[in-house]
């Protein structure tokens, strides 16, 4: 395994850095490790865990996304570095290893003082012939938090599939079950529980447990206590793959939260308006040559010449974030969850008057995808990705109107293939189709015979868009593949056309799948798995489904004092609000009698939208405590992003990215944080479907078309 440190950005004492991992073996790479010394401080990071720190000493762990690497493969962890004085910036790399091979490394590492476990308990949920369904639920009691786990045990049957865990070696009917992406931390008292389907005649229980490498000879009831490593210093937060890195300045000042929070149960404000305020926001996000009905007063024409260098009309589609590439993966991904929950919720877009509106939403997207869509007529030849290069994007703090930097457009065809961005720009149109069909049913068959082709491409042309186009790379890298954007087009296409064979592709892509966190611009497992569940009686859909729901619901999701189910830090609130909006969804259309998830996808939302312990609203505009420091170029209003004044405009419904931790206070309002305070395409689009479901619950009350037209010109 080879490793190689580069830094991109750098400023007075601070830096951004990489550590590139590549996989110099003949063989496929499982899961790494890499330890080096520093002579500065990281302070955060990303695509990587570390999981042991001493002064400036880390170790670094793969991520469960990309563990896995072919040989001559590369991936990178990225950190933003801090050191006291502007000397050259060092990396010395003391060890690299593959932990496939050298297992008892990650025990050494993720060890901790006075681990309890306090009971390990087996139980059969369901037997039939020769296997059956089983969980393994072990209770955690030591006195201080940990960040990992791994646990060992002998089984006297085979096991065949697993969740809430990764299998990562077996054999001789050993077997090691590590932690997933999201459940890895464990408090005092906390229960993790792993599920299982196993193949044998025998359903004893497993034997000889092991947790964290120290035997456990724990029963229920019983306390075993484990003596290893002392206990490490605490680790940073981990920022999972999301919206792209933005720009870093120095670190803002810190301002400590209110002693004395308001209690939670502030009224949430009008459904109704949050859903005309969220569209607005999409408009605001507009590129290219904006129509005359224009409601946004501080936008104006750009990027007119986008496309010219490949001699194409590229204009059009919309900004990704606070910045202003044209990221189509994540853009389609938005305007399939967007067209979504039209589609389920289409009466309450009616009856809030908002159908227009959501509607001109969804075709400036498709509008654009048909632009960026190259045929002739029977078959796609290519498809543009992406508008604009990241780097020189992210150098320029300024308003759109004003930008002069090169925009290129990237491609991919079938020299450089696309399976996920193809199938997943399918799965937009094919949504759109569904949304157009009731008013433009030329424009829903437009649309529908592109998404059939870009389907084909996808499944003939196989492999990852972000391999083939490597300045995405570092933005919207592919980490989960492209069998669950062939499964999630497939299935789009069942539902737009109901030809079988669409439902079949997308069964069987389906049983590929390793599904991860929740419903993400990268990742579309459950949304599968609910549209599949809609279609069919597989109880197997149901079950998956069920089981993901669950986790956010009972805790092994980290859920905050004032209710927040909080995933992870870089966008938090776009994963609660997706799954929220997916929870509302599976409740209403597959299995009403589950009441809890009809509950939890109100309580996140309303928690968004200020009913919450310190009366936040994260989304700006919405509300008497909103934020005020979006970090948006557009909206801040000038060309410095360190301008201690407010955003000149009010980028009105924006939902912003959210606390940064598991904590009610720790969202801060800066704009130098694009973890936490920046918007994008993706982090509203499930919200707005969730707030539509809502508004058609409950009502509420709706602003004037002249009084949203004045708020903008009032921003």
């Amino acid at each position: 395994m080879q490793t190689t440190f580069e830094v991109s950005q750098n400023w007075g004492d601070g830096l951004v850095g990489f550590v590139t991992v590549k996989n110099s073996q003949a063989a496929r790479l499982e899961n790494w490790l890499v330890t080096f010394e520093t002579n500065f401080e990281i302070e955060t990071y990303w695509d990587g865990d570390i999981v042991a720190r001493d002064g400036n000493l880390y170790t670094v762990r793969s991520k469960s996304w990309n563990s896995k690497l072919n040989p001559g493969e590369t991936t990178r962890f990225g950190f933003v570095g801090r050191q006291a004085t502007a000397d050259a910036h060092q990396v010395t790399f003391i060890s690299s290893d593959i932990l496939s091979d050298r297992p008892s490394l990650l025990v050494a590492v993720m060890a901790h003082e006075s681990v309890a476990v306090e009971s390990v308990e087996f139980t059969v949920a369901n037997q039939w012939g020769n296997g059956f369904v089983g969980e393994l639920s072990l209770t955690y009691g030591g006195t201080q938090p940990i960040e990992a786990w791994e646990l060992q045990f002998d089984a006297p049957f085979e096991l065949v599939d697993l969740w809430h865990g990764e299998l990562v070696d077996q054999g001789a009917g050993r077997y090691t079950v590590r932690n997933s992406a999201w459940n890895g931390t464990l408090l005092p008292g906390d229960t993790i529980t792993i599920g299982f389907k196993a193949s044998g005649p025998s359903v004893n229980a497993p034997t000889n447990y092991s947790f964290n490498g120290e035997a456990v000879a724990a029963t229920p009831g019983e306390s075993v206590v484990l003596d290893l490593l002392p206990e490490k210093p605490p680790l940073p937060e981990i920022v999972p793959p999301g919206p792209p890195v933005t720009e870093l300045p120095p670190e803002p000042p810190v301002e400590a939260p209110s002693a004395d929070p308001a209690p939670p149960g502030t009224p949430s404000p009008s459904y109704g308006e949050v859903l005309q305020k969220s569209l607005l926001f999409y408009e605001a996000q507009r590129s290219g040559d904006l129509p005359a009905d224009n409601r946004i007063a501080w936008r104006g024409d750009s990027a007119l010449g986008d496309g010219a260098d490949v001699g194409l009309d590229l204009t059009g589609g919309y900004y990704d974030a606070g910045d202003h590439v044209k990221f189509g993966f994540p853009m389609a991904a938005s305007i399939t969850m967007l067209s979504w929950g039209v589609i389920e919720y289409y009466d309450a877009y009616q009856a809030s008057g908002q159908l227009d509106e959501v509607l001109d939403a969804i075709a400036w997207g498709t509008d654009y995808f048909l632009k960026a869509h190259i045929s002739d007529g029977q078959t796609t030849q290519a498809l543009y990705a992406q508008v604009g290069d990241p780097n020189l994007d992210h150098a320029y703090w300024g308003p759109p109107e004003a930008m002069t930097m090169a925009r290129p457009a990237y491609k991919i065809d079938a020299d450089n293939p696309g399976s996920d961005l193809a199938a997943e720009t399918a799965a937009a149109l094919a949504a759109a189709s569904i949304v157009f069909r009731p008013t433009d049913v030329a424009y829903a068959d437009r649309l529908l015979d592109n998404a059939k082709q870009l389907y084909a491409f996808a499944d003939d042309h196989r492999g990852r868009y972000s391999d083939s186009i490597p300045e995405v790379q570092d933005f919207y890298r592919s980490w989960s593949g492209y069998t669950d954007e062939l499964a999630w087009g497939a299935a789009w296409l069942y539902k737009a056309t109901g030809e079988q064979p669409y439902l079949s592709q997308s069964q069987q892509n389906y049983q590929g799948l390793n599904p991860g966190w929740t419903q993400n611009w990268d990742d579309k497992s459950y949304g599968t798995g609910i549209l599949l569940a809609q279609a069919t009686d597989g109880q197997q859909y149901r079950g998956d489904v069920e089981g993901w729901l669950d986790n956010w619901l009972t805790g092994n999701i980290p859920i905050t004092e004032g209710g927040l189910a909080w995933l992870d830090q870089w966008g938090s609130l776009r994963y609660s609000a997706n799954t929220a909006l997916l929870a509302g969804i599976y409740s209403d259309t597959v299995n009403p009698a589950q009441g809890q998830y009809d509950t939890f996808s109100r309580q996140q939302i309303d928690y968004i939208l200020g009913d919450n312990p310190t009366q936040q609203s994260y989304v700006a505009g919405v509300g008497t405590n909103s934020p005020q420091y979006l970090h948006h170029r557009a909206a801040s209003g000038t060309t410095d992003i360190n301008d201690p004044a407010p955003n000149q405009h009010v980028l009105y419904g924006a939902l912003v990215g959210g606390p940064s931790l598991a904590s009610d206070t720790a969202y801060m309002d800066e704009r130098t944080d694009f973890i936490g305070n920046e918007v994008a395409l993706d982090y509203n689009a499930g919200f707005t479907g969730a707030v539509a479901r809502l508004y058609g619950q409950a009502g509420g009350e709706l602003l004037s078309d002249a009084a949203l037209v004045g708020l903008s010109e009032a921003a």
